[in-house]
Order: structure tokens, then sequence, then C-alpha cells
């Protein structure tokens, strides 16, 4: 690569992360309108005028608000995918237990930061009675990827002696199940709870069983 071609892409990589950094802060505006006015109630200009640009330009961006709150569901799940992963690597050295207790307050955190817009999206598919075309795919896609990730954890429980292997292809999809519904429980009513209150019972309950001892 001549030094001419260099210089051409050296402006075209910072232009790529300024429109990154502004599709990223046209999301995270679109989160606070949704969560303080409902899905029903915000409207593109409502997210225009709390990020600071004109409408004209979130259209640049996104087709319509179907687009946006797409890419802001994307968007936040791929964050949670970064911080589990972030997790699982400073963990490295810890034993399952410990590595578990991470892994899953991580998505009990993540769900806490972004209550509103959850407790919201839900609002909105309980109304409609089902999800919009795409939805489920994609949820079901980004709960995939974290049940790989709960696979390979399980393997080091497996080892360690924490878990019994016979039944350890099922253990993803327990604990996924598990948390989903303490999460759902705090959305339905509309009040969040401590990651650690919520983790204590769960990882008694999976890891020793709910019979008295």
């Amino acid at each position: 690569m001549n030094a001419r071609s260099t210089s051409r892409s050296k402006p075209q990589s910072m232009r790529m992360r300024m429109k990154e950094e502004a599709r990223a802060a046209i999301l995270d505006a679109a989160e606070q309108v949704l969560a303080e006015q409902g899905l029903q109630a915000t409207r593109m200009d409502d997210i225009a005028a709390r990020v600071g640009v004109s409408v004209g330009t979130l259209y640049n961006y996104f087709e319509d608000r179907q687009q946006l709150l797409e890419a802001l569901r994307d968007m936040r799940g791929r964050e949670l995918l970064a911080l589990l992963d972030t997790e699982l690597e400073r963990s490295l050295q810890t034993p399952y237990r410990a590595r578990l207790h991470g892994f899953l307050r991580c998505i009990l955190e993540h769900s806490r930061t972004h209550f509103r817009l959850l407790s919201v999206l839900l609002e909105d598919s309980l109304r409609h009675g089902d999800s919009r075309e795409g939805d489920l795919d994609r949820h079901l896609a980004m709960w995939r990827e974290v049940s790989l990730r709960l696979e390979h954890l399980g393997q080091q429980g497996v080892k360690e002696g924490a878990l019994r292997p016979e039944d350890a292809s099922h253990y993803p999809a327990m604990l996924l199940d598990m948390m989903q519904g303490l999460v759902l429980r705090q959305l339905l009513a509309k009040q969040p709870a401590p990651a650690d209150e919520l983790l204590a019972p769960l990882l008694r309950c999976f890891l020793e069983g709910a019979a008295p001892r």
C-alpha cells in the first residue's frame, strides 16, 4: 500500500468511527425516551430532540422507528455478550462456582441497567400478543450465544466435580430458564431487585438442589 492510499484510508476510518459513535448516541437517546414515554408514545422527533439532531439526520441512520428499535436490541445484546466474555476471561483461573456466579451476575446487572427498556418491550409484546417478525429469531440467536458460553463453562464444573456429567447437556437450558424467570418476574412486578438477592437462591437451587439439608 502506498502513502497516498494510506492517507485516504485514515479519513475514511475516522468517518466510519464517527458514524458509529453517532449511531450509538442515537440509540442511547432512544432508550432514554422509550423508558420515559413508552413505545407507543415515542416518536422519531422525540429521539432526535433528545440527541440534538434533526429528524432528517435520524432517518439517515434508520429507515423508521422499528428499524431503530431492532438496532437498539441488537446493540444491547452485543454489549451483554461482550460483558460475559470479559467476565469469563477475567475469571479464567478461578473455580467453577465463582465463575458461574460472575457470569450470572453479569446477566442480572445488565438486565437491571436496562430495566425500563426491557419493561417497555415486554409491555408491547403482551399488548400485541405475539412477537413482531424477526424478534423471536433475534431472541433465540442471542440466547444460543449465551447458552454456548454456559456449556463451555459447565465443562469446567464437570471436571471439578461440581456438576454431574450425565446431565451436562441440560444445564445451560435449565440455568437460562431459571434466569429468564427471575428477570420476567421483576419486569411484571415493575420492581428490579439487587443481583445478589437473586443470585443466592438461584445458585443454591442449581448447585445443591431444593431439598432440605
